[in-house]
């Protein structure tokens, strides 16, 4: 999935320099030009130059249950938190507990915990059922 710089305003400043606003996270960068400012946010948010996460998805490492889990939160999931610059990424799944890890523009962001339970949570209860995913943690690796 390629990754825009969405929710990120660019402007000049008083003194020359550009800065980049990731808004949702109130992350901001500075750079001499406009390019420069870019980059420095795709860097901030784990951008690479094709356009994708430097994260690596975590679905290879599961098996059954836990990997469609971990599929559907690097599918669907990721590329609704895209509009932000973001993803999600299983970390663990034992017992009806789904450790997930928000990245990207997600990572530190004042709203991620909100992101993760009013939306993660319910959309993985939604596709799974409750029975199956009993709770969803922050995880922070």
């Amino acid at each position: 999935m390629s990754v825009n710089l969405q929710s990120v305003v660019i402007s000049k400043t008083s003194d020359g320099q550009w800065l980049a606003h990731h808004v949702p996270s109130g992350r901001k960068v500075n750079g001499a030009s406009m390019e420069a400012a870019q980059a420095a946010m795709r860097n901030e948010l784990g951008i690479n130059d094709e356009g994708s996460f430097d994260e690596p998805i975590t679905s290879t490492r599961f098996e059954g249950l836990a990997q469609a889990i971990a599929l559907f939160l690097e599918g669907p999931i990721s590329k609704s938190l895209s509009v932000h610059s973001g993803f999600a990424r299983l970390d663990d799944f034992r017992t009806g507990v789904a450790h997930v890890r928000l990245g990207g523009g997600c990572k530190g962001c004042p709203s991620s915990q909100v992101t993760l339970f009013d939306g993660v949570q319910n959309q993985l209860r939604s596709r799974f059922g409750d029975e199956v995913i009993v709770d969803v943690v922050h995880s922070l690796n």
